[in-house]
């Protein structure tokens, strides 16, 4: 009886396995345009902020000519009244001497002569008619001189006032894209926002899936009756490549949270070959959680190893695995942005820094 159904709980485990891998890869690239869109808000959120700031350049730049022309047209104006005062006074002096010209105008030379009392008192007339005739022609040209000071200072204000116009007119434009560009910028950072609050549920995801690894290999060893194999202690790197992420705190690129990362991330091609740190025993093998596909190896003396985030295993619950042995393939399994190895060493179940171990 229970050979018939092994069959068929063999199937039905494959077809549920290929149902989760099935599922997992859709959410890998629902995840990829995830962050191809995030790269996308955060470029457009950058430019934003550069636009905003020349924006606010120019609005300050805009404001503080708007204030000179206010203060030169302030000054202008006073300065004009003046001009238009003391252009009044000069006018009246100027029309009173026209008429006293008039009423003189029969004076000649000869009746000078005639009408002074001796030689010195007509070369004194005749030296203040000069003077008199002198201020009339200085007060004739002031008074042009005034009238077109008067009309250069008209224009001036004119100017002025329709340069205040025009700086008026593209503060308010440009009040209207800042309000535009602050309300994208609101989406945005709610959009953000709530990619932040979905980057943090994973992490607890992966929080929880640590916590409850721990509880797993303390339960396997004190349940066990001691490895099959015991390690030498000294680690070999499972896997030759580069290091994306050590253990410990580490601040996410983006979103700039800071989160405790309980191993090593090794890189290389995907499908890189995975070796085991040393030898020990396989306590664990199969898909946990955020780890997606892992193995956790028993070395003895209560050490243990973690792969995460493969692509194949190659070892199962049980068997023993020399160091240096294949035990499975590097993958992007599980809660992870791109193929690589998430390496863990454990001791008492609670993950320590691996590069202390590896040689």
């Amino acid at each position: 009886m229970l050979t018939l159904l092994a069959p068929a709980y063999a199937a039905n485990e494959e077809k549920k396995l290929e149902s989760i891998q099935k599922e997992l890869q859709e959410r890998k690239e629902a995840l990829k345009k995830t962050k191809q869109e995030e790269q996308a808000v955060l470029g457009r959120l950058a430019t934003i902020n550069k636009e905003l700031k020349e924006t606010k350049k120019t609005l300050q730049s805009a404001q503080k000519r708007i204030e000179g022309n206010q203060a030169q047209i302030g000054k202008l104006t006073v300065e004009l009244r003046q001009t238009e005062e003391g252009l009044k006074q000069k006018e009246a002096r100027l029309v009173a001497r026209l008429r006293e010209v008039y009423k003189s105008s029969n004076l000649n030379y000869l009746e000078l002569l005639i009408s002074s009392k001796s030689m010195s008192d007509f070369f004194n007339r005749m030296y203040f008619f000069k003077k008199i005739v002198d201020y009339d022609a200085d007060l004739i040209q002031s008074v042009r001189q005034e009238v077109q000071s008067a009309k250069t200072k008209k224009v001036t204000l004119k100017t002025k006032t329709e340069e205040i116009k025009d700086l008026a007119e593209i503060i308010t434009k440009k009040k209207t894209e800042i309000e535009v560009v602050a309300e994208e910028k609101e989406k945005i950072y709610k959009s953000l926002k709530q990619r932040s609050q979905e980057y943090e549920d994973q992490i607890a995801e992966l929080e929880k899936s640590s916590q409850d690894l721990e509880v797993l290999i303390l339960k396997k060893v004190a349940t066990g009756k001691g490895t099959k194999v015991s390690g030498s202690g000294s680690f070999i790197w499972p896997l030759k490549g580069r290091i994306t992420s050590r253990f410990g705190y580490r601040r996410h690129p983006f979103y700039r949270r800071r989160a405790f990362h309980t191993g090593l991330d090794i890189a290389a091609k995907y499908g890189s070959p995975i070796s085991a740190a040393d030898a020990g025993e396989v306590i664990f093998s199969g898909w946990w959680d955020g780890y997606g596909k892992a193995i956790v190896v028993d070395h003895g003396r209560k050490t243990t190893t973690v792969y995460g985030h493969l692509s194949r295993i190659y070892k199962g619950v049980g068997d023993s695995v020399a160091k240096g042995q294949v035990i499975g393939l590097e993958g992007n399994t599980g809660y992870s942005t791109g193929p690589h190895l998430h390496f863990e060493v454990r001791i008492n179940g609670k993950p320590t820094d691996p590069i202390k171990y590896l040689n």
